[in-house]
């Protein structure tokens, strides 16, 4: 139980250890890796459990929950599509996590841009297509990861 204890604590503190070094904090850029900023860190909750320990960034979206947890959906910003329209992107929250923004504009701006004769494509490794879907005409996914390319 003493060992099963002092691991819990021994993977919290290495995980706090670890988030806090490369996480910025911009507020445009969603990413694990943004750019580092000498404001004061942001708040840090820990989630303990008897078999691991999550820690979670209240200020940055992308960083994603332990396995089960579904997150909230964060809009990362408009892509401009192959014929000139704009298109949302949007990373949802899934039982697998959320995509960081900086990854779904990258795979959504190819995807949108590319111009293909069928509806479904692989980019960066994402399976994307079309969908019969008014309100998220395309969508992208990946490892039980989401990212979603809504109207206007």
């Amino acid at each position: 139980m003493q060992l099963t204890h002092l691991a819990v604590c021994a993977a919290t503190a290495f995980a706090v250890v670890g988030a806090a070094t490369g996480c910025g904090t911009n507020d445009t850029d969603h990413s694990a890796h943004a750019g580092s900023s000498a404001a004061a860190a942001p708040a840090r909750t820990v989630t303990h459990s008897t078999s691991a320990a999550t820690t979670r960034d209240a200020a940055d979206p992308s960083v994603t929950p332990a396995q089960g947890n579904i997150v909230e959906d964060v809009n990362c910003g408009p892509v401009t599509d192959a014929g000139g329209g704009t298109r949302t992107v949007i990373a949802p929250g899934t039982p697998a996590g959320r995509v960081g923004c900086t990854e779904a504009i990258n795979v959504a701006t190819e995807y949108a841009q590319t111009v293909s004769n069928t509806d479904a494509q692989t980019v960066q490794g994402w399976q994307c297509h079309a969908q019969p879907d008014p309100r998220t005409p395309s969508a992208c996914t990946k490892d039980g990861l989401r990212i979603e390319l809504r109207a206007g």
